[in-house]
């Protein structure tokens, strides 16, 4: 079924993609897997985990970001080192993303509970335009008809994060090659590196009820800064319930139930505070995760990072 767009969300989408490039997905429940954004987090808890993570964004409109990822990520002898994948399938409008990298990382350990990872990561994107999507009232431009461009580019990143059991911070570029393509008759560039500053803080007032804030900045060349703030309460060691804003624009809330030491649920909501709010649903994301003790030295004690 061939996409319509209003005029607003096609000026949207040709500003946002051609004048300032492709951008990272966004997700709501980083803070609960953060190997997406960076690789050092593969393997900083000594486990096995997996997580796969469904994003829509703004629901009603036809072409909006979809996202879907998933992540598998292990620690190796005791912890030392580190090791991951990841598979995303990234949609908006008629550009289609299917990405696939590989992680890697070293774990310096101070103390039992504070620890320095070091992360690299390496993969590969095929980048698809399907402007045949695309149900055009007036066909006065033979690019944007019959057309079909497809190319695949190699990306690697490096990401490091300090943890302790009471708060971390994290500075990563999960991506740091721009993409740039010449057919020949233009020179266009189709994604600018991102780079990302993280970090939380637990407090915990009584043994039954702790409160966790973490905040993600976001800068890419040639865009405005983004900034995600959270404020998330732990209520009996079992249910996550918090309020996000993004740039002020954007409020959401989230919550992750934790069933069993192996098995999470994650949900979130988000809205937008501008005049998009108007034709939308909202945007929600919805997380499965696991963790396993697969291999000797793998320990499931309880992560708030």
């Amino acid at each position: 079924m061939k996409i319509t767009f209003t005029f607003t969300f096609m000026l949207t989408f040709f500003w946002a993609n051609f004048s300032y490039a492709q951008q990272d997905p966004l997700y709501n429940q980083y803070q609960f897997d953060q190997v997406m954004i960076n690789p050092a987090y593969a393997g900083i808890y000594n486990r096995f985990t997996a997580t796969l993570i469904g994003r829509r964004q703004w629901a009603g409109i036809e072409g909006a970001p979809q996202t879907n990822s998933f992540t598998a990520h292990s620690s190796f002898l005791n912890g030392k080192l580190g090791a991951g994948i990841l598979v995303v399938d990234d949609q908006l409008g008629v550009n289609k993303n299917f990405e696939t990298q590989a992680y890697y990382s070293y774990n310096i350990k101070f103390n039992n509970y504070a620890k320095l990872a070091l992360g690299l990561q390496t993969g590969i994107i095929n980048y698809r335009y399907d402007f045949n999507q695309l149900n055009l009232d007036v066909v006065d431009d033979p690019l944007l008809t019959g057309q079909e461009d497809s190319f695949s580019k190699p990306n690697f990143g490096f990401g490091a994060v300090y943890m302790s059991s009471t708060f971390y911070i994290g500075v990563s570029a999960p991506r740091i090659l721009n993409v740039e393509l010449d057919d020949g008759i233009t020179e266009s560039t189709r994604y600018l590196n991102h780079f990302y500053l993280t970090g939380g803080v637990l407090l915990s007032p009584t043994n039954l009820f702790k409160i966790k804030l973490t905040s993600l900045i976001r800068y890419t060349p040639d865009a405005p800064i983004s900034v995600d703030v959270t404020a998330s309460a732990l209520l009996a060691e079992l249910l996550w319930v918090g309020l996000a804003v993004r740039n002020i624009n954007t409020i959401g809330i989230n919550t992750l139930l934790e069933l069993s030491d192996q098995l999470r649920f994650g949900y979130s909501f988000e809205l937008a505070t501008n005049a998009l709010n108007a034709n939308n649903f909202g945007s929600h994301e919805i997380s499965i995760g696991i963790d396993l003790d697969l291999f000797k030295g793998h320990i499931l004690t309880r992560k708030y990072f």
